[in-house]
């Protein structure tokens, strides 16, 4: 006879969950997985990939907690089963689900993406003293600034209130090989921002002086703009400003902006300008295993970066 320990080995709280009419909201977080029953009973399962040491709790704050073993008794009465005793209908319930197929994973449609509205973002006349944020506040020269000039705006978000609408510093997003604005990173004094509905899985800011692939020589990765001009502040000297592309890929990194980027610019050298912390580095190995062709997917850190 299979005890309740082996039943907590071979039955997943997810299983039942879902046998019962469950259904799992994964807007709400993949770490702990909640499950929500139409007639409003609410659940939190945390480790939902590990079988065994799955455990629950109800968001009504009661004593409604604990392992698959208490989530059946629990609910015991919502299960077709006849028993004499509550160990006899958990055995029952068990053993059936035991033998049942388990949905690899749960079923999950995401509502479809927004698109980016670029007209909602009213640009405003861009000079060097209006970008007074990127000099007095972040440290760049002004002729570092008037060089990146081309490719740096000012906004207004008009879907805001005129009195909270101000003008900010938007760096201007667009897929490798397209000129078509499909979202804006935004930054100001205190600020630090995405522009609503910004394609942030292909959009990256890139700044081409080259202007062709022919006769780009160097395209430099890096995770944000300023980070990327201030790179160019200190090196400016040693480089070739009219062969080179820069490309911010904005706080993350995705396989689609990587794979736009390399298509694009196949043989010019590739360059990463990443920050020297741990997040630096497995951006680092990112791009270079995605250069050599390789697949990659460092998910063993909550904030390790895997290609998306």
């Amino acid at each position: 006879m299979t005890t309740f320990r082996e039943f907590r080995e071979k039955v997943p709280i997810t299983q039942v969950a879902e046998s019962l009419g469950y259904e799992v909201n994964l807007q709400k977080g993949k770490r702990r997985l909640e499950y929500k029953h139409p007639d409003g009973d609410t659940v939190i399962i945390s480790n939902p990939h590990d079988c065994a040491r799955q455990l629950y709790f109800n968001r009504d704050g009661s004593v409604d907690r604990g392992s698959v073993i208490d989530f059946v008794a629990n609910r015991l009465p919502r299960f077709n089963e006849v028993y004499q005793s509550q160990a006899e209908g958990i055995n029952k319930v068990l053993a059936r689900l035991a033998h049942e197929p388990q949905p690899v994973k749960p079923s999950f449609a995401p509502p479809p993406p927004k698109a980016f509205t670029a007209s909602r973002y009213a640009p405003q006349p861009v000079t060097l003293e209006r970008l007074h944020y990127l000099t007095k506040a972040r440290g760049l020269s002004p002729e570092t600034v008037e060089k990146f000039l081309p490719f740096l705006r000012l906004v207004k978000d008009t879907a805001k209130a005129p009195d909270k609408s101000y003008a900010n510093i938007a760096f201007p997003l667009t897929k490798a090989g397209s000129t078509e604005v499909v979202g804006y990173d935004l930054r100001n004094y205190g600020f630090k921002s995405v522009a609503a509905a910004s394609d942030r899985r292909s959009g990256s800011w890139i700044a081409d002086f080259a202007g062709a692939p022919a006769r780009t020589r160097n395209v430099y990765f890096g995770e944000n703009p300023i980070d990327i001009m201030s790179f160019y502040q200190l090196k400016r000297k040693e480089i070739d400003l009219a062969s080179s592309v820069f490309i911010s890929f904005g706080g993350g990194i995705s396989r689609q902006q990587v794979k736009l980027a390399l298509e694009q610019w196949p043989l010019a050298a590739k360059h990463t300008l990443f920050d020297n912390d741990y997040q630096g580095r497995v951006y680092d190995i990112v791009l270079a295993s995605a250069i050599s062709g390789r697949e990659t997917s460092l998910r063993s850190s909550p904030t390790a970066c895997s290609l998306m």
